[in-house]
């Protein structure tokens, strides 16, 4: 078991035995574990905050923030629905998504 310096939370998703093996084997592929791999897809561009005080970390989402703020007063608003524009981000990285009655499920590329 991974002795964490600070506080942690579990996070459990239940998918397919198939999808479980893409995972791994995506993961394994690029060196990583799954969840390495999973966080990172998930929260690849967002800023770090370990070891942040509340007002730094307040910063940093801030200035994430900032030139999408900026692209909205300048009114470069998108007109697409947030499932349009999940299903484009899914494209853009090779992933799409399997509707199912409770969860939205992600597929390897093979599968496009």
């Amino acid at each position: 078991m991974i002795d964490y310096p600070l506080p942690v939370s579990r996070l459990s998703i239940d998918i397919s035995t198939e999808d479980h093996q893409k995972l791994k084997a995506i993961a394994a592929l690029k060196g990583q574990s799954i969840e390495d791999y999973v966080l990172g897809r998930a929260l690849g561009d967002t800023p770090a905050l370990d070891g942040m005080s509340e007002d730094q970390a307040f910063m940093a989402l801030a200035n994430f923030l900032e030139p999408r703020i900026e692209q909205a007063r300048r009114g470069e608003l998108s007109g697409k629905s947030l499932d349009e524009i999940r299903r484009e981000e899914c494209k853009r990285t090779g992933f799409r998504l399997l509707q199912s009655m409770s969860s939205d499920f992600l597929a390897a590329p093979e599968d496009l």
